[in-house]
C-alpha cells in the first residue's frame, strides 16, 4: 500500500480543526493510540493498540524531508476480540528487537476525498496535522503531492511548519 504524507505543527488548534470539519462536510472520528516503537534496521515498525483493545501491526519506509513524501506500508490488524495476540507479539518483538519509544495521541480523523487529515494531540509535544492521501494503483507520487499541497493550502499551513520525521522522533529529542 502507498500513500503521500505531510506533517505540520499547529499553530491555531481550533481553526484548523474548523478548517478540516469544512472541508469533510462533518464532524471527525476520535481515535485514541498507543503506539509503541522498536528498534529495526530498515525503516519503522509499530504496534498500535486503540482504547478497544483492538490493534495494528505497521511497518513502513518514507524519506523524512518535509516534502509530500511516497510512504509505502504494510498493515496486521487485529480484532478487539484477539485482543491476548498484540500482548504477546509486543513481548516477542520487545525481546528480539527492543523498544525505540512510545507516542500517545488522541486523533480526529477527517476524510476528505482519498485523503485522510489528521489533527492530533501528542502526549509531551502538543498539537500536529498529518495528511494521507491514498494513491491508488494509477496514481504517481506526484499526484498525490498536488493533492497533499491543495489540502495544506485549503488549510492554511504554512510550509515553514513542515515537519521533516516521525513523532517518536520528535520524543527523541526531548
Amino acid at each position: 500500500m502507498r500513500n503521500v504524507e505531510i506533517k505540520a505543527k499547529i499553530k491555531d488548534y481550533k481553526e484548523i480543526c474548523k478548517l478540516a470539519e469544512e472541508l469533510s462536510g462533518g464532524p471527525p472520528t476520535i481515535i485514541n493510540q498507543d503506539d509503541t516503537f522498536y528498534k529495526v534496521n530498515h525503516g519503522r515498525l509499530k504496534l498500535r493498540v486503540y482504547r478497544d483493545k483492538s490493534a495494528t501491526l505497521v511497518r513502513y519506509d518514507r524519506e523524512d524531508n518535509g516534502e509530500p513524501n511516497l510512504c509505502e506500508y504494510e498493515l496486521l490488524n487485529f480484532s478487539k476480540e484477539e485482543s491476548d495476540k498484540p500482548k504477546l507479539l509486543d513481548e516477542m518483538l520487545r525481546k528480539c528487537c527492543g523498544t525505540r519509544g512510545r507516542v500517545i495521541k488522541e486523533r480526529k480523523l477527517f476524510m476528505v476525498g482519498q485523503t485522510r487529515i489528521h489533527i492530533d494531540t501528542v502526549k509531551d509535544l502538543g498539537h500536529y496535522m498529518e495528511l494521507e492521501v491514498v494513491l491508488d494503483d494509477s496514481q504517481s507520487l506526484e499526484d498525490g503531492q498536488k493533492i497533499a499541497k491543495e489540502l495544506q493550502n485549503k488549510l492554511q499551513v504554512r510550509d515553514e511548519d513542515l515537519i521533516h520525521c516521525a513523532y517518536v522522533d520528535l520524543l527523541d529529542k526531548l
